[in-house]
C-alpha cells in the first residue's frame, strides 16, 4: 500500500462520497482504491453530485482527460457552486470494448458509452465503422447490455469488467493513445485535512473588457514567480463574447495566494481560488 493511500483511507471526517456514474465506473474505482471504508453513492449527473455534497459528505468529479481535455459540464457545476477542491487524483484510463459473454467482435454493430469515452476511442471506432450511441456513463453502458440482450451491441468501460462473467472483453486498450489519464477532484465545503502537500491551486479568472487586461493579469503571475500549469478560456453563458479562464498554478504558500489576489483584483473583474490541494497518482 502506498503512502498516499495510507494517508487518505483513515480520514474519519469523511462520511459519504458522491460520484457521477454507476457501479463499475472509473470514479467508483478511484473510491474503492482509496476510500474502501467509506460509503459512496452513485448519481446520474454532475449537478446532483454538487448539490448533495456538503458538511461531512464529499463529491468526486472528473475534471480533465489527457486526450480530450476538460470535462466542461463537471467543471462548470463545480465553479458555480460554493464548493472547494481538497484533493486531486490522477488515474490511468484503460478502455476496453465489452460485450455480453457470447458476443463476437465481428458481429458488433453498435457501441454505447459516455461521450468522453467515445471521443477517447474515436480512432478505433472509426476503423470499425460502428454506430455510436452516447449515454451518461461508461459502466452504465456495459450494464445496460443486460437489458438490451443483444450480442450485436457493445459498451466501452474499464477492463475490470472481465471479473464479471456476464460480460466478455472483446478488445483491450482501444484508446487513441496508451497514455490516457483522467484528473478527479475531491470537493466539499470544509477541509477534510488530507495529509498531503498542497502544492497546487485551481482558480477562475474573468478579465476586464479592456485592451491588455489578460496580458496584465498573466504578467502578475510572472512577476510573482508562479508557474501556470493550465490556462483555458470558456465563454460566459449569458454574456456573449465574454470569457472566463480556468487556471491551475503551482504554489504552497498562502501569502503568495493573497498577493496574487490583491494584485489581480486591480486588473480583472474576478479572481477566485476554488481549491488548494495535493496530487495523488493512482
Amino acid at each position: 500500500m502506498d503512502i498516499g493511500r495510507v494517508l487518505i483511507i483513515y480520514m474519519e471526517k469523511i462520511n459519504k462520497i458522491y460520484y457521477q456514474g454507476s457501479m463499475g465506473s472509473y470514479s467508483e474505482s478511484v473510491l474503492k482504491n482509496y476510500f474502501p471504508n467509506k460509503e459512496y453513492i452513485a448519481c446520474q449527473t454532475f449537478r446532483e453530485v454538487v448539490v448533495k455534497t456538503g458538511g461531512e459528505d464529499y463529491g468526486l468529479l472528473p475534471v480533465e482527460n489527457s486526450l480530450v481535455g476538460t470535462v466542461v459540464d463537471s467543471y462548470e457545476n463545480l465553479i458555480q457552486s460554493q464548493l472547494s477542491v481538497y484533493g486531486e487524483f490522477k488515474k490511468k484510463i484503460t478502455h476496453a470494448l465489452i460485450g455480453l459473454k457470447n458476443s463476437k467482435i465481428e458481429n458488433i454493430e453498435k457501441v454505447i458509452s459516455h461521450p468522453q469515452a467515445l471521443q477517447q476511442c474515436s480512432n478505433f471506432l472509426q476503423e470499425m465503422n460502428l454506430q455510436l450511441q452516447p449515454v451518461f456513463d461508461t459502466a452504465g453502458s456495459v450494464l445496460s447490455l443486460l437489458d438490451e440482450k443483444s450480442e450485436n451491441i457493445a459498451g466501452i468501460a474499464g477492463e475490470h469488467f472481465e471479473e464479471d462473467k456476464r460480460f466478455k472483453i472483446l478488445e483491450r486498450n482501444i484508446s487513441n493513445h496508451i497514455e490516457n489519464y483522467t484528473r478527479f477532484f475531491l470537493v466539499g465545503d470544509k477541509d477534510p485535512n488530507i495529509n498531503v502537500d498542497k502544492h497546487k491551486r485551481s482558480a477562475v479568472l474573468i478579465a476586464d473588457d479592456k485592451p491588455g487586461s489578460l496580458l496584465a493579469a498573466l504578467k502578475i503571475f510572472e512577476e510573482t514567480n508562479v508557474n501556470l500549469t493550465k490556462l483555458e478560456s470558456r465563454p460566459i453563458i449569458g454574456s456573449p463574447w465574454e470569457y472566463k479562464f480556468y487556471i491551475d498554478y503551482q504554489n504552497t504558500v498562502d501569502d503568495i495566494d493573497d498577493q496574487l489576489k490583491e494584485k489581480l483584483d486591480l486588473v480583472t473583474k474576478k479572481f477566485k481560488i476554488i481549491g488548494k490541494y495535493g496530487t495523488i497518482d493512482l
